[in-house]
């Protein structure tokens, strides 16, 4: 009986295990339960509560404000609530350090550079292309040397090698193809709404141009640009291949007044990459938000420009006017850790004056003929300016709400600096060096090396 009794109680002392265990999880589940419930009471008067962070720009207020209108449904996509809430929770404990920081990251301050390297930062290669010609490309003239000279090939001047005053008029001459090569590197600073980058882009420029008579040229183009920009702070990259087809022309209506033109459309694909890395009480975060956008940009340039003749000197004063767009289509970022965003199509506008001039000397070698030069230009811009690009959070499925990145404002006046030389040699061959600068840009630093040659069939 003892042994039976014994196990009887065994029996009855498990089963009131079985019971305080149930007991317990029931009162753990409800207390789960309890706490989710508090800790999303906690969050249904918030209002304000990230904006009034100190230092925040105009982008990080809007994203604070959909953050704080989305969070306290949690309803939300699950990485997108996590990450919210862990934010309320730290502005909630006074970290405000930490909201700050993590605001920062998490506001898309990279997109605005697609616009800034489109319409601040470039140079117009095709220009320099064409400067090059009127320097004293074969089959091209500029203007004579010296009083009372009518205007000249400088390739075909007695002392360039192999020159010939009657070869100018060959079948051969009137049909040119050329290859340029360009390296742009430079920086934009970090300012109010705008994370500041360092880039680097390098392009390849190839065509051929055709001379209808001895005062129009004519020619087409084609260039691909490989372009990378590194932000601030970590912050990710930008990097994008554009591809682009050109038209172009110089036509003397006198000796010594031209008139150039050119006009160019293309494709550019994006890839966006950014890098959000922050930590609060509760969490660190470190992930990336990718996306690759696409776009497509256009432009013409019309000038005039005199060339003036002094012995060996060469002066030529020119005004331009440009016109450049950029649209680039919207699109989804994957990744992000719950911070992913989608970015509706955005339009870059851009119209510009230029006036400035440019300084020649011709030296005669027994090899050919070379010309450095010195040039400087004044700009203004007329359209460029302070956008807002609407984005909204991929994981915020309660408020519906968009934000605004807000893009600072250009500056109006700037100016760019250059120097370089040209070269015509015997056979058709020429070639050239260039150098510029951007100067007087708030916050935009950039420099523009430019190389080329040029071979008549």
């Amino acid at each position: 009986m003892a042994n039976v009794f014994t196990l009887k109680s065994s029996r009855y002392s498990s089963a009131g295990c079985r019971q305080s265990i149930a007991a317990k999880l029931s009162t753990t589940v409800l207390g789960l339960v309890f706490a989710a419930s508090s800790y999303a009471q906690s969050f249904t008067n918030v209002t304000g509560l990230l904006q009034t962070t100190p230092q925040l720009d105009t982008t990080q207020k809007s994203v604070a404000d959909v953050i704080e209108i989305a969070c306290p449904s949690q309803t939300n996509l699950s990485d997108f609530q996590t990450r919210c809430n862990a934010l309320l929770g730290a502005a909630q404990q006074g970290a405000t350090g930490d909201v700050l920081n993590s605001l920062q990251q998490i506001s898309p301050e990279q997109i605005p550079s697609q616009g800034i390297s489109a319409t601040r930062t470039s140079f117009n290669v095709i220009a320099g292309r064409l400067a090059a010609i009127r320097a004293g490309a074969r089959g091209f003239q500029v203007a004579g040397l010296g009083k009372n000279v009518l205007p000249v090939n400088l390739a075909s001047l007695p002392y360039a090698a192999g020159g010939a005053a009657g070869d100018i008029d060959s079948g051969w001459d009137k049909l040119g193809g050329f290859i340029n090569g360009n390296f742009n590197t430079g920086n934009v600073d970090t300012e109010f709404n705008q994370l500041g980058y360092n880039f680097n882009s390098g392009s390849i420029n190839f065509g051929l141009d055709y001379r209808f008579s001895d005062a129009l040229v004519i020619g087409t183009a084609f260039t691909y640009m490989r372009s990378e920009s590194s932000f601030d702070r970590s912050g990710g990259s930008l990097n994008s291949n554009a591809y682009t087809g050109a038209f172009y022309g110089t036509y003397y209506a006198t000796d010594n007044l031209y008139f150039d033109g050119i006009a160019s459309i293309g494709g550019v694909n994006y890839e966006s990459t950014r890098h959000i890395q922050y930590s609060v009480p509760t969490e660190t975060v470190n992930a990336l938000a990718k996306g690759t956008p696409g776009g497509n940009q256009y432009s013409i340039s019309f000038g005039s420009g005199y060339n003036y003749a002094m012995q060996q000197w060469t002066f030529n004063p020119y005004a331009k006017v440009n016109y450049l767009k950029l649209d680039v289509d919207g699109f989804r970022e994957t990744g992000g850790s719950g911070w992913g965003m989608a970015y509706n199509d955005q339009t870059v506008e851009s119209v510009t004056t230029t006036l400035g001039t440019q300084v020649s000397y011709a030296m005669s070698t027994s090899w050919g003929v070379l010309m450095p030069n010195i040039r400087g230009e004044w700009h203004h811009q007329y359209k460029d300016g302070s956008r807002n690009i609407a984005v909204r959070f991929l994981g915020d499925t309660t408020s519906g709400l968009s934000f605004n990145t807000v893009t600072s404002s250009p500056d109006r006046n700037y100016f760019t600096v250059g120097t370089g030389v040209s070269g015509t040699f015997a056979h058709g061959i020429s070639g050239f060096f260039n150098y510029d600068a951007l100067l007087g840009y708030r916050s935009v630093e950039s420099h523009l090396f430019t190389v080329g040659a040029r071979m008549e069939f």
